[in-house]
């Protein structure tokens, strides 16, 4: 079985994506501007071994810019995951249309339409070539993650959801291998557009971040990599951090790291901090020797994004999940000032939000929205999920939640401020669109045929 995680919630862990969680640690010390390191993709070649991958391309170009929008103003509100109401890299694109990617296990499909005034989708008659895929939009490139099939869709803006050109991320492979057992050897799991010819992408399987330009298909399309490996954790002894979201704010790149081991977080998350300038390991504790990334409270990272104002990264970790002994509700949420590098605030629990937590929205700096899961007492052990509202000044939960059912799978907010539910129910599989206040936009779930597995807010 692949190794993947639970990005959004439980009932997404039944569709496609399993995770794991866990317990608390020090934040870093607070000190002057962060050093930098360089990297390299020397220690990355023990787990590039074992994959049949052997030539992994190296970073090794001189420091890049991109005509100016890293001076953290131009792209001041960063890539933002489920978030993605703003444009990265600078880029100058009007977001008017949802993207929903669908998934019933074998097949994968699409829905596509408008944002609003009315929100609307069609559900269209293209398959993905991977059923296990997510939509991404980043610097008005629009992505289809292509996660067993180890590979990166460009899809064309103007004819979507077709693939403009695919980029294939295994370096190399045995040739003799049987396919089937070669997916998941990469195993992307975001992207981020830092210029019109280079991106990120987040490969969970292996310790190391591929550059690509999306402008290129094929496997000419990899033009480098970004070694992980100096931040591995000691416990963490798979080879792999589980690299699960990537994020831009400012002058600095952000990685969620998982650090699981056979599904089990071993230690406590982590977030590997680059410089968007050079894509060098940006030190975020110089009080330790060592490159250090920087450290959570709680364990497994599923869910990260940047606020309105770009000026915080907020992180939800879940912890040990429902479906994982033991029981308990560990998991929290936290704030990162993305400039200090430290966490600020006062953490939202799990057992103040009544559940384990998945995926967040944020309204502001510290206002947000929380979805939630548990296993519902005496209901067959259904899960049972709930959005609620939080405050991270003071770690508060509402008191009534924002929405419920049997198996909401995400969240994202719109540019509009509205914010998508994803509601994998088997019966009325779709989604909800909330207005900032709570109330529904929607008077029915819009209909993707297939549960949805993800959305991205397009051009």
């Amino acid at each position: 079985m692949p190794r993947r995680t639970l990005a959004r919630s439980l009932p997404f862990f039944f569709a496609l994506l399993p995770a794991c969680s866990g317990s608390t640690s020090s934040t870093p010390a607070t000190d002057a501007a962060p050093d930098t390191a360089p990297t390299s993709d020397a220690t990355s070649t023990d787990v590039a071994a074992d994959l049949g991958v052997t030539d992994a391309p190296v970073v090794s170009d001189a420091p890049w810019t991109d005509g100016g929008a890293l001076d953290g103003s131009a792209d001041a509100v960063a890539d933002a995951s489920t978030d993605r109401g703003t444009a990265d890299a600078g880029a100058a694109c009007v977001l008017t249309r949802a993207l929903v990617t669908t998934s019933d296990y074998t097949v994968g499909g699409f829905a596509v339409g408008p944002l609003g005034p009315v929100p609307a989708l069609t559900v269209s008659g293209m398959m993905s070539p991977d059923q296990d895929h997510a939509p991404v939009q980043s610097g008005c490139v629009v992505y289809n993650l292509l996660r067993g099939d180890d590979a990166l869709a460009v899809l064309d803006t103007a004819n979507l959801p077709s693939a403009a050109r695919t980029i294939p991320l295994r370096v190399a492979s045995d040739a003799g291998a049987d396919a089937a057992a070669m997916r998941y050897a990469v195993n992307p799991y975001d992207v981020l557009t830092l210029d019109v010819d280079r991106a990120l992408v987040v490969q969970y399987q292996l310790p190391r971040i591929a550059v690509v330009d999306p402008t290129r298909g094929g496997a000419a399309a990899v033009t480098g990599s970004v070694d992980l490996s100096p931040l591995r954790e000691t416990a963490d002894t798979d080879g792999a951090p589980e690299a699960m979201a990537i994020r831009r704010a400012g002058a600095y790149v952000f990685v969620g790291l998982q650090n699981l081991l056979a599904y089990t977080p071993v230690t406590n998350g982590t977030v590997a901090v680059l410089s968007a300038s050079d894509l060098s390991i940006v030190d975020a504790d110089r009080a330790t020797a060592g490159p250090q990334a920087i450290r959570l409270g709680g364990r497994n990272p599923v869910s990260r994004v940047t606020t309105p104002a770009g000026t915080s990264l907020v992180v939800a970790e879940a912890g040990v999940v429902a479906f994982s002994p033991p029981q308990a509700l560990d998991g929290r949420i936290e704030r990162i000032d993305a400039a200090t590098l430290q966490i600020t605030g006062t953490p939202v629990t799990e057992t103040a939000l009544g559940g384990d937590v998945g995926d967040v929205v944020m309204f502001d700096e510290h206002h947000g929205w929380a979805l939630v899961s548990r296993l519902a007492v005496g209901d067959a052990g259904l899960p049972d999920s709930r959005i609620v509202s939080f405050d991270l000044v003071d770690g508060s939960v509402g008191a009534t939640p924002i929405a419920t059912g049997d198996a909401l799978a995400g969240l994202a907010r719109d540019p509009n401020g509205n914010v998508w539910v994803l509601d994998r129910s088997s019966a009325t599989p779709g989604v909800r669109v909330l207005r900032p206040d709570g109330s529904a936009l929607t008077t029915m779930t819009l209909a993707t045929g297939r549960p949805p597995t993800g959305v991205a807010f397009v051009p």
